[in-house]
């Protein structure tokens, strides 16, 4: 008998072991799924939206090799040449900030036929050739390298990658997609399991029946037993019991026909749970309004701005400044450069830093010009003063430049205002989703630093801890118009800025506002034949060390308000303020 359950045992051993392994080896499915295409279009970008990446779960891995040629224009700008190229571009980006980008130039567009496992091309047509794609603000990623690029993504349904050369010659050709195939076969590890348990459990019973072999080898002789005899017995008979059991007894039979009565209501079919059916139709077409950076983005594109300015800087180029810098900052620095030249002391510029980035406020939108707010904080000195910055992009294609440049008051409350993920609306200048609109906050404060409290609107604005008031409002120009004594007079005038005015909602339905206003003083002599004595930076915007007409000096207030809710009884509050000198002339010259 032993013997019998050893062979049971190794064959079950054998074929179980058999199973497993050729499961794992000769019948193993591939670790991929890959699908590849050689692109015939010679469009300069082949694109892929992630509804075509999502065909097959898990990560998608994407290699494109590079080696292209084609015509482009020549360098001399008469007629064209043959070119080539080893270089490969690949990018990701938001579907419709990768769309826009590339409108309306001709493309070749990928898809994944699941069914199939084929991927095909079907090109696009359009304009010859794209600007190049390298260090635009609208990727989320970008690789480029000489001879071929593979990158992995988990890319969502609303993103798209980009593969181009340069934007004038073709995209490179050779393109494949790879997903990873994850072949979960717990039972094939139980297969071999099982296996080696009844092969040790074989062996053993045959050793266990080897040596019973040995110990029971050899000659047996058997006892005579002598038959008993019994005595017979009268047959009983069994007499039906009419009492019924109980105890344990009855338990047990009443168990087993409950239990399979419950067994089989186990397995019966459940109901179907009631299904809600709704009559709102969903509308596909329309895109919802999404933030229009991410947070790695806005801290990539503010470290290419920072960058740029300090260049410019270092420099006092107004021309580089600009690839990276619109007005009103733009102004602002522009007169610091020329002031800066003449004395390096009295010239003295904001720096912007790049981090670290302590709070992001994109637009939400689907459009363009778009904007984000940002503030951040010099990394080597966390006691300056924080700087709250707002970068726009003209159009897809463009760079974002920073416009404001605002250093917040010291120890300043910020309002609550949306998390980057979610971004806010961009309100109008005219916007009556506020107490009173964007404009009308400016003129209003302006308005307030000429008049003071005997100004309509003071009672809108809270001027007793306002810093930007005590600087430049009625106190202060009295003050100086006694440091120039009774030989000089001194007026001032105060108007709203033509720079864009720009304005966000906050979590509490109220709104920061961003907006400048012009400051500007005359200085005139009282006496004829007096002068007036120019200051370092007055000097350098004019040239003149002294003059008997005097001097018109303008300066650029760039402000950062925050206006409470419709129905608030809080006041208007300047959460911070730069104060930049723009311009000098002599009085009556143009």
């Amino acid at each position: 008998m032993r013997l019998i359950v050893a062979i049971v045992l190794l064959a079950v051993s054998t074929v179980t072991l058999s199973i497993g392994i050729a499961q794992r080896t000769v019948f193993d499915a591939p670790e991929t799924i890959d699908l590849a295409v050689d692109v015939e279009a010679r469009a300069p970008a082949t694109i892929i939206h992630g509804s075509d990446l999502l065909a097959f779960p898990g990560r998608q891995t994407i290699t494109v090799e590079g080696g292209t040629t084609g015509l482009a224009p020549a360098e001399s700008g008469e007629g064209f040449e043959m070119r080539s190229t080893n270089r490969v571009f690949v990018a990701y980006g938001r579907t419709i900030d990768v769309m826009a980008w590339l409108s309306p130039a001709r493309h070749t567009l990928l898809g994944v036929d699941p069914v199939g496992n084929t991927m095909t091309a079907l090109p696009r047509s359009g304009e010859l050739y794209l600007p190049e794609p390298a260090g635009s603000d609208l990727w989320f990623a970008e690789y480029s390298e000489s001879g071929s690029v593979s990158i992995s993504i988990a890319a969502p349904e609303d993103v798209t990658v980009l593969i181009m050369s340069d934007g004038v010659l073709p995209a490179p050709q050779n393109i494949s997609v790879s997903w990873p195939v994850t072949n979960e076969a717990p039972w094939i590890l139980a297969l071999i399991v099982v296996g080696l348990l009844t092969m040790v459990a074989g062996f053993a019973a045959l050793i266990s029946s080897w040596i019973h072999w040995r110990r029971t080898k050899g000659p047996r002789r058997r006892k005579t037993k002598r038959p008993k005899v019994r005595s017979p017995r009268a047959p009983r008979v069994k007499r039906p019991s009419s009492v019924r059991p109980r105890g344990r007894r009855a338990a047990r039979f009443v168990a087993i026909p409950l239990a399979g009565v419950l067994a089989l209501g186990a397995c019966s079919p459940s109901a179907p749970a009631p299904v809600e059916e709704s009559d709102t139709p969903v509308n596909t077409q329309s895109i919802a309004p999404y933030p229009a950076v991410t947070e790695l983005q806005f801290s990539r594109i503010m470290s290419r701005v920072a960058d740029q300015i300090q260049l410019a800087d270092e420099e006092l180029s107004v021309n580089t400044l600009g690839a990276r810098v619109e007005e009103p900052t733009l102004t602002a620095r522009r007169a610091a450069y020329i002031i800066q030249r003449a004395d390096s002391e009295s010239g003295a510029v904001v720096p912007i830093p790049s981090s670290p980035i302590r709070l992001v406020v994109p637009q939400q939108t689907t459009t363009w010009p778009r904007s984000v707010f940002g503030i951040i904080q010099d990394e080597a000195d966390l006691e300056s003063p924080s700087l709250g910055v707002v970068l726009k992009q003209v159009d897809p294609r463009s760079p974002y430049e920073l416009t404001y440049a605002i250093v917040l008051n010291p120890q300043v409350q910020l309002p609550d205002l949306p998390s980057a993920s979610l971004g806010a609306p961009k309100l109008s200048a005219e916007s009556k989703l506020t107490r009173i609109s964007p404009r009308e906050v400016i003129e209003h404060y302006a308005d307030v630093l000429r008049n003071g409290p005997s100004s309509p609107h003071s009672r809108e604005f809270a001027l007793a801890n306002d810093p930007l008031y005590a600087q430049a409002g009625p106190d202060a120009e009295a003050l100086r118009q006694e440091s120039f004594g009774e030989t000089v007079q001194v007026t001032w005038e105060s108007t709203p800025g033509e720079s864009e005015v720009v304005a966000f909602s906050t979590a509490d339905s109220g709104a920061i506002v961003m907006g400048t206003i012009i400051e500007r003083e005359l200085v005139e002599p009282l006496q004829s034949g007096a002068a007036v004595n120019s200051s370092i930076a007055v000097r350098a915007l004019t040239s003149l060390s002294q003059s008997t007409e005097g001097f018109d000096v303008q300066s650029q207030l760039q402000i950062l308000w925050y206006v409470p809710p419709v129905g608030s009884q809080d006041a208007i509050r300047v959460l911070g303020f730069t104060y930049s000198l723009i311009g000098a002339k002599e009085v009556g010259s143009e």
